[in-house]
């Protein structure tokens, strides 16, 4: 049989994982092992960049994405799947037990082209939202940007890219977003809202939380982890002021800061000491004091009531949605690209096009060479 199965993603638990199959019967081997949604049948023959969905494998099977990434010379389909080991063993499983070679990807023709960074942080991926991304990026769409740019006399489109590179700096590593305020707002209650879990010990008690409780969470798509703080205020104790200093340190360590004020309490207590302006969230407004109403307050919630939550997750994401996003866009996946695509478009701001070009030249042969 002419047909070679590959696991293209390297070992390990991700969002998704890649399988290909090469060769001239691989098609037989999808119109057999295959069922688009809806009922749907194949088309007779491969079709060039064609991308379908169903069910893979006898019964029920398993949900994947196909795609034809070759017609010509030789059929390349690749298989996107749920990026456990046991799903992505039983993939292959599927073609292999049908008289399918298997084969390790470096044998697959083409694939040695792909950005080897971006396949090992593919792995790590821990949102669908962000693997796609990656998966895209994998498969070349970095390199192209770089390289249309590069075709552009006045490096036009470097400013998209430059603009994709918060985005780029937190495909793997989380948002890190800090709540913070005085004892006994609703931080912890906050954190459980936003988690949809309680996660976090809640208590009328000041004083509750004595460490940083992280929790990892998945807003809007993007990876976030949330650090639940001791309650800001004079020490009573010892073990007090070590959770109090421990919370500085992580609102200081921040993407975002939340400085949460209880709506229910005789008077707001305002931040202080932050390098960066925290956003200012009310809680408790479902019991809200008569000052509340026309307190300046960024966000009004209620973590009792789940009033207002939506609003704070498109908040705390706002800065990594800030910029639309397509499939197939270039994204500074790592931060020594984000890096150097931010130095760039800033050569290009201050009229040092020569300079920019070349710093994106560097940087794209440094890439291929990789």
């Amino acid at each position: 049989m002419n047909a070679r199965v590959a696991v293209l993603t390297p070992p390990g638990t991700g969002a998704i994982a890649t399988v290909a199959v090469v060769g001239s019967d691989g098609w037989a081997l999808l119109e057999r092992l295959f069922r688009r949604a809806a009922n749907k049948s194949l088309p007779s023959t491969p079709v060039q960049n064609a991308v379908w969905f169903g069910s893979l494998g006898e019964g029920p099977g398993d949900e994947v994405v196909v795609a034809v990434k070759e017609a010509e010379p030789e059929l390349r389909i690749e298989i996107h799947c749920h990026g456990g080991r046991r799903v992505v063993r039983w993939v292959v499983e599927q073609f292999a037990s049908h008289g399918c070679e298997e084969v390790d990807w470096t044998d697959v023709e083409s694939v040695a082209g792909f950005d080897q960074r971006a396949r090992r942080l593919l792995t790590q991926a821990q949102t669908l939202r962000t693997a796609s991304i990656l998966l895209d990026q994998f498969q070349g769409a970095f390199v192209r940007s770089v390289e249309a740019i590069l075709a552009s006399p006045s490096l036009e489109g470097l400013a998209d890219l430059a603009g994709r590179v918060t985005v780029g700096r937190h495909l793997v590593e989380p948002w890190r977003v800090a709540i913070a305020g005085p004892p006994n707002v609703g931080k912890s209650s906050l954190v459980n809202a936003l988690a949809g879990f309680q996660r976090t010990v809640v208590a009328a008690v000041a004083g509750t939380t004595r460490d940083v409780v992280r929790v990892a969470v998945a807003l809007d798509g993007w990876p976030v982890t949330l650090a639940d703080t001791a309650g800001l205020r004079a020490p009573t104790d010892d073990i007090e002021a070590q959770g109090i200093e421990r919370a500085r340190d992580a609102s200081a360590q921040s993407d975002l800061v939340l400085w949460i004020i209880d709506a229910s309490a005789e008077v707001p207590v305002e931040p202080t000491d932050f390098e960066r302006p925290p956003v200012r969230v009310l809680n408790k407004i479902d019991a809200s004091a008569e000052w509340a109403a026309d307190y300046p307050a960024d966000l009004r919630v209620s973590a009792l009531t789940g009033e207002g939550i939506d609003r704070l997750v498109s908040r705390i994401v706002q800065p990594l949605n800030a910029v639309p996003l397509h499939p197939g866009d270039g994204i500074p996946f790592t931060t020594e690209l984000a890096d150097a695509v931010a130095a760039a478009h800033a050569l290009r701001a201050t009229g040092k096009t020569d300079a920019a070009r070349a710093r994106l030249t560097k940087l794209l042969a440094h890439s291929s060479a990789s």
